[in-house]
């Protein structure tokens, strides 16, 4: 099942989001699972996977990262999330100062000033990292994106820790 079809939306990288969500809610209309309450064992199985199918394309296209990992699937390329960085040490080195001044962070109470600073320059290298994979999709320069959704899941990582570590923090000082 190519998700892109199941939306008729073009099978491009950039899609229009606001046509995904509108054919979104028409499958949903027409393939909810209250709607066959009265039917068949066999029918409300076909329709219940057919409903976590929609739900699970419309999540994938949704979100900039599954997504990105998906097109290149679509076009021949597997990724796996969990061995990606692990095959791009020099990246890894580069950048494992920011997990040191997350550290420093946690043992400064998130002083305030350092962590809308810290916030800022993650956000900041997640969003090029979103450009470059836009542009590099455009290219179908696909070598090229994988090894930038490896700094994306590395920035994302650090940006799910920072938010763990700061509400941990908070649910401690109230």
């Amino acid at each position: 099942m190519n998700y892109f079809s199941l939306f008729k939306v073009p099978k491009n990288f950039k899609i229009d989001e606001k046509l995904l969500s509108e054919n979104f809610y028409k499958l949903q209309l027409k393939f909810h699972p209250d709607l066959f309450m009265n039917d068949s064992e066999a029918k409300k199985k076909i329709i219940l996977e057919k409903s976590i199918q929609i739900n699970k394309g419309y999540e994938t296209l949704k979100n900039f990262l599954s997504r990105a990992i998906y097109f290149l699937f679509l076009n021949g390329f597997k990724i796996k999330k969990e061995t990606i960085l692990l095959e791009n040490n020099n990246f890894l080195m580069k950048y494992f100062s920011l997990y040191e001044e997350l550290d420093e962070l946690k043992k400064n109470n998130f002083n305030k000033q350092h962590l809308d600073n810290f916030i800022e320059k993650i956000e900041k290298r997640i969003m090029n990292c979103e450009n470059k994979i836009e542009i590099k999709f455009e290219k179908k320069k696909y070598e090229e994106v994988i090894q930038i959704i490896a700094k994306l899941l590395f920035f994302k990582k650090i940006q799910d820790n920072l938010k763990k570590e700061y509400n941990m923090f908070l649910r401690r000082t109230n």
